[in-house]
């Protein structure tokens, strides 16, 4: 698939547009300690729409819009405008503002999604890199590609949000603000804020005897030296409905969608991994080995009383399942209740401990423990969840969206092993998961049947 640039730009906030020659208060934020010590990588997303036929002949009409109406977004979100020095977000140049792509995708966008190529997804988003590849106080922290399928067939808005603010739900009300304002109904959403993060989380300088530790996802950006793969898997309603009955039990009486799903791949990718731990020593393992679940968990909805997802900052923290595995099958139900009683720590005891007069501490504690937990050795499975954030209804003007993706470099996939992303299906109330594994791992799991049996593997997308 040929994707051509046709035109790079720096879109300004509205406010600068109209006075940046005389705009005379320079506006900072302090990071906040979580967003301090986040990592510095652009996380890929991607939104497909499916036009009218006539879309070609409007395409300049459609650039003219999205930037218009991005320029006023971004006045709604001055921090994520501005550029990062030190542990200061800088708003007050006129080198403000996020990057906008437009390109030419030289087919249509039925052949494309008839059979997904998950390798040409990069080829979609400003910044295939996973990783920043220029410092940081001259990176952008918000881009946008709009990709133009051929004969007017199609639109794909491919994203990189820099990590270093922007945590899932922060991207998420980025782009339904940009939605909304394309739309005229701007008015209607909040405004960014980043008085949450700054209060509830502030700055600290971490001394020299905590060098070691490493904040939550950064751990894993690791170069693995194993080769891995990506695949996608679709768990459509139905089968989600079946999990979650399957991991109902006396101690969980109302699994939750990402909860099933999470649990069920947690299974099969634990019966790989053994499987193969069992090849690589020419034996049958039958001694017990741990395996460790480290969910992503955003702690606005948990908190008393909620904060508001325009809260814009890192404001999540992972919850931790250990399972002390064997041979034997794994009981779905079993996994359930070890993960639900991760995610209740998280609500009933971190979460008021860290916003509270000894946070700074009960976060060092906690990142010792992510520690030691990777210290054992065990095998560990990240999982983090776009799910229910209403990203598989964003409307730009041309109806929801018919798939969302995501889009990293298939050849950095390595530094991301065993890492799976849940994602919304815009179809029905089925769920998406894209997992990385290494390739003889991921071989045994998309060749396991009973695994198959619920996970549909990279499906075609229909345009209906």
């Amino acid at each position: 698939m040929e994707v051509e640039i046709i035109s790079r730009e720096i879109i300004m906030p509205a406010a600068f547009q109209r006075n940046h020659h005389h705009y005379q208060h320079q506006k900072t934020f302090q990071l906040s300690l979580l967003d301090i010590y986040a990592s510095e990588t652009y996380s890929p997303f991607i939104l497909f729409y499916n036009t009218k036929k006539d879309q070609r002949s409007n395409n300049e009409n459609a650039i003219s819009s999205l930037k218009l109406s991005l320029s006023k977004t971004l006045a709604r979100f001055p921090m994520l405008a501005g550029r990062i020095k030190g542990n200061f977000v800088h708003y007050c140049s006129s080198n403000n503002g996020a990057l906008f792509v437009e390109a030419s995708v030289k087919t249509s966008m039925a052949d494309f999604l008839r059979t997904p190529n998950l390798q040409f997804l990069a080829d979609l988003i400003p910044f295939p890199d996973l990783v920043l590849k220029q410092p940081l106080e001259t990176a952008v922290q918000v881009a946008a590609q709009v990709n133009f399928f051929s004969c007017g067939t199609g639109i794909a808005l491919g994203f990189s949000f820099l990590h270093k603010m922007i945590d899932g739900a922060t991207m998420s009300a980025f782009i339904k603000t940009w939605a909304a304002s394309n739309e005229g109904t701007l008015d209607k959403l909040a405004c960014g804020s980043y008085k949450a993060s700054s209060s509830l989380f502030p700055a600290r300088e971490i001394s020299s005897n905590y060098n070691d530790l490493v904040f939550p996802e950064t751990a894993l950006l690791v170069a693995q030296p194993k080769h891995c793969s990506v695949r996608r898997f679709v768990f459509d309603a139905m089968a989600v409905s079946n999990l979650k009955v399957r991991a109902k039990s006396q101690s969980v009486s109302n699994p939750t969608s990402v909860e099933a799903v999470t649990c069920f791949i947690w299974k099969y990718a634990m019966k790989a991994t053994s499987t193969c731990k069992s090849l690589d020593k020419k034996e049958v393992v039958d001694t017990k080995w741990g395996s460790l679940l480290v969910h992503i968990v955003n702690m606005r909805r948990r908190m008393q009383p909620p904060l508001s997802e325009y809260e814009v900052g890192n404001i999540f923290w992972t919850s931790r399942a250990y399972y002390e595995a064997s041979n034997t099958d794994t009981n779905l139900a079993d996994l359930e209740t070890i993960l639900r009683q991760s995610l209740l720590e998280i609500t009933n005891d971190f979460i008021p401990k860290a916003i509270g007069n000894d946070g700074f501490e009960t976060i060092l504690s906690s990142l010792h423990q992510l520690c030691e937990c990777y210290a054992k050795g065990s095998e560990s499975f990240i999982f983090s969840s776009l799910c229910n954030m209403g990203l598989n209804t964003v409307n730009f003007g041309w109806d929801k969206p018919i798939w969302i993706a995501t889009g990293a470099k298939s050849n950095e996939s390595s530094m991301l092993r065993n890492i799976i992303f849940l994602m919304d299906r815009t179809s029905d109330e089925g769920i998406e998961a894209w997992i990385t594994l290494d390739d003889e791992t991921m071989n045994l799991l998309e060749n396991d049947c009973k695994f198959l049996k619920f996970a549909s593997p990279n499906p075609r997308i229909t345009l209906d």
